[in-house]
């Protein structure tokens, strides 16, 4: 699977099957976060990856790298795509009880079968303005 690649990647609080085969993500977050405080916990994280065409089994595995001198543990969960020629292969990965313990550019990193095959930035930062309610 050397030429793997993903179509894209969303990261949202939580990813429900619906019937006909439909998916809906909740929470959809953009790839940078201005917080308040932390550590920002989120008691589900969830990454929804779209590939291109994929053939046979392939064993998805995520990676998360921290920033420099920010300790996070190592959890490396991953998740089993099936695909079939003419149908979109989809991974979802869930990531119960994360939380993000300081500012900074977390990368979430793709594996397939052991070999890297993406990376995506996700980009907490502390903001420092003032509190405003959305109109």
């Amino acid at each position: 699977m050397s030429n793997l690649k993903y179509k894209c990647v969303l990261i949202c609080e939580d990813i429900r099957q619906e019937l006909g085969g439909r998916v809906s993500l909740m929470g959809v977050l953009g790839s940078k976060l201005l917080v308040q405080s932390f550590p920002l916990p989120f008691s589900k994280l969830c990454l929804f990856i779209e590939w291109g065409e994929i053939n046979g089994k392939v064993n998805v595995t995520l990676n998360i790298i921290p920033p420099e001198g920010v300790e996070i543990p190592k959890v490396r969960p991953s998740a089993p795509i099936q695909g079939q020629a003419g149908l979109v292969a989809r991974s979802m990965i869930v990531l119960s009880n994360f939380s993000f313990p300081a500012p900074g550019n977390y990368v979430f990193e793709f594996e397939a079968d052991g070999k890297v095959v993406g990376r995506e930035n996700f980009l907490v930062e502390k903001y420092e303005g003032p509190i405003s309610a959305p109109n």
